[in-house]
């Protein structure tokens, strides 16, 4: 139960910081100078750049929680392929 829970917690924080990082990076796309939502554009850049450092250890943490099955998906991909090309060579 505790890993469920572990996951859903870094499968939560993920989202929270992708919508961080497509709102304020749209948010200094379309605003080039000046405040945004009343923040100075260099101290939003600087939250953005924490906030996607912070993602990418996440983004880390969660492929090696689910190594094994990143594992299993691709050797069913790779066998899958395998499978389809030697039926297309049979008929």
């Amino acid at each position: 139960m505790k890993k469920f829970r572990f996951k859903a917690v870094l499968s939560s924080l993920m989202l929270l910081a992708f919508l961080f990082l497509a709102f304020s990076g749209a948010l200094m796309y379309f605003n080039k100078t000046g405040m945004i939502l009343g923040i100075p554009r260099g101290s939003m850049r600087i939250a953005h750049t924490v906030v996607a450092a912070f993602m990418f250890v996440l983004a880390a943490i969660h492929l090696f929680v689910n190594r094994s099955l990143y594992l299993s998906e691709l050797k069913s991909l790779v066998h899958g392929r395998i499978s389809n090309e030697k039926h297309k060579e049979d008929e």
